[in-house]
């Protein structure tokens, strides 16, 4: 079952840590989540800008209708805001509310585009074994959208923050 209660937390604690998300980053900060070992209740497969997930399309939709959220439309993109702060109960949870500050403090300044690259990276790795063959499913994903070296450097922060073994090389 979806947390919704959640991703109003998220998008919260984003918006407080470098503004208010576009849809890409707030799909992607939650695909890092669910990639902890957290269940917010999102399936994801992969799409054009990365991992994505129609269930949390429809989630935030439905936060909008409720009144917890709002599609703000500019002419770069969807920013997602909370309307009104006391709406905001968190996931209910802890331990799953720190792991959250702590991807967002890692990678809530990436761009969306940074967001896109690390997370299909992620995405990738669930299939591939070494650094090589990572970069290689990215290359087959993107195409030449990035280059090797943004790709290396993408595997090395997932690394660097406990995604990816130790043993990928």
């Amino acid at each position: 079952m979806a947390n919704n209660g959640a991703i109003a937390s998220i998008v919260k604690q984003i918006t407080d840590y470098n503004g208010a998300p576009c849809k890409k980053t707030l799909q992607k900060i939650v695909y890092l989540i669910e990639a902890k070992d957290i269940s917010l209740g999102y399936d994801y497969g992969i799409h054009l800008y990365g991992p994505y997930s129609s269930d949390l399309d429809f989630a935030v939709r439905e936060l909008c209708d409720e009144g917890v959220l709002a599609i703000d439309y500019t002419r770069t993109g969807h920013k997602i805001r909370v309307i009104n702060d006391k709406d905001v109960t968190g996931s209910g949870d802890e331990k799953i509310d720190r792991i959250i500050k702590e991807i967002i403090s890692a990678f809530g300044k990436e761009t969306p585009s940074e967001l896109e690259l690390i997370t299909t990276a992620l995405y990738v790795s669930n299939y591939h074994n070494n650094e090589k063959e990572i970069i290689d499913g990215v290359k087959k994903i993107k195409g030449e959208k990035y280059e090797v070296d943004s790709i290396c450097t993408a595997i090395k922060k997932l690394r660097q923050y406990g995604y990816l073994k130790n043993s990928i090389a």
